[in-house]
């Protein structure tokens, strides 16, 4: 794919496709700059947009910023440049939390997965319980290992534990009124995963 000139157009679309990431309860904590001397997106947080109970190390808000950033490198890979990143590039600013320079090689960072970008969503719903196919675990430890992560997948004794350490947590939660009080005023029921009597789809079937 030849690349394509960096002009309004695409520079909105692949910060459309940052923004278009998944972040902690929606609260999409970051801030985008064109460094136009050296042709680089700067991603920031924005640590104002976080949840101060729910998130208050800053871990989902750089969970958040991470994703973004994937999206963006896949939106800069898509029209034909290869993104070179830099994570915390100048130690001064730490709000800087990455810098994407676009270059004009021709080695694509999954460009495959730009148009999935757009189709993504979050679901509420329950967890179904059923395991992960053999394939989509191979899949999904390649993609990982390709980013320089080392995955591990639970066994059933440490899946149990997990499930139950979880659901602690849940129980604090919910005893917590500011985080409580935080929480549901970032979410919003989707009209159409309601019954008639305001129960979830799920729960009635």
């Amino acid at each position: 794919m030849l690349s394509v000139p960096l002009d309004a157009e695409t520079l909105e679309t692949c910060i459309a496709a940052a923004m278009a990431a998944p972040s902690f309860f929606n609260t999409q904590p970051w801030r985008f700059r064109l460094d136009a001397e050296n042709v680089a997106f700067q991603v920031r947080a924005a640590p104002e947009r976080s949840l101060r109970h729910a998130d208050p190390a800053g871990r989902a808000l750089h969970l958040s910023v991470g994703a973004s950033v994937f999206n963006l490198r896949v939106a800069v890979s898509h029209f034909g440049w290869s993104p070179v990143l830099r994570l915390l590039p100048r130690p001064e600013n730490p709000r800087l939390l990455a810098a994407a320079r676009r270059t004009g090689a021709l080695r694509q960072h999954r460009a495959h997965l730009y148009s999935a970008i757009w189709r993504r969503h979050s679901s509420r719903f329950p967890f179904t319980g059923q395991p992960l196919p053999p394939q989509a675990r191979a899949e999904l430890a390649e993609a990982a290992q390709a980013e320089g992560a080392s995955p591990a997948f639970p066994e059933a004794a440490d899946t149990a534990r997990l499930l139950r350490v979880t659901a602690e947590a849940e129980q604090r939660n919910r005893l917590d009124a500011d985080r409580g009080t935080e929480s549901r005023g970032r979410v919003h029921r989707d009209p159409d995963d309601v019954t008639d009597a305001g129960l979830p789809r799920w729960a009635s079937a």
